[in-house]
């Protein structure tokens, strides 16, 4: 598989942190976003091929901008993985609703988090 960039977006340093560790591996360049807002704006100057995205940020919640990603015509196609606490069967429902392709929760084991983002971007 060719090196992508997959972008972090959460606002907990230590997540971060953890999910670049357990992705470093692929051989991927990752980026982070701390928060919403700076999630939206590193997609659309990034391009990434994969959004892992954490619901709960601040300025703009995971949900928000996942909604800003699908609407926008240079990002609608990237691929998004919901990697986040907020697990409640409204939550997923709602998820993939606005085009989420899967979801993750948090705490996530590396291993599993590694075969989800070689599967969703073999996609």
């Amino acid at each position: 598989m060719a090196s992508r960039t997959i972008l972090v977006a959460d606002d907990n340093q230590q997540i971060r942190m953890l999910v670049t560790a357990a992705l470093r591996s692929l051989g991927h360049e990752i980026v982070h976003a701390v928060d919403g807002e700076n999630a939206l704006e590193m997609a659309i100057a990034e391009r990434p091929d994969l959004v892992l995205l954490d619901v709960t940020m601040p300025k703009l919640d995971g949900f928000e901008v996942l909604g800003f990603l699908r609407k926008r015509p240079e990002t609608a196609d990237v691929k998004v993985i919901m990697l986040t606490t907020a697990a409640q069967k409204t939550d997923l429902k709602h998820g993939a609703e606005l085009g989420c392709d899967e979801y993750v929760t948090k705490p996530f084991d590396p291993k599993t988090l590694r075969e989800v983002v070689v599967r969703v971007l073999e996609d």
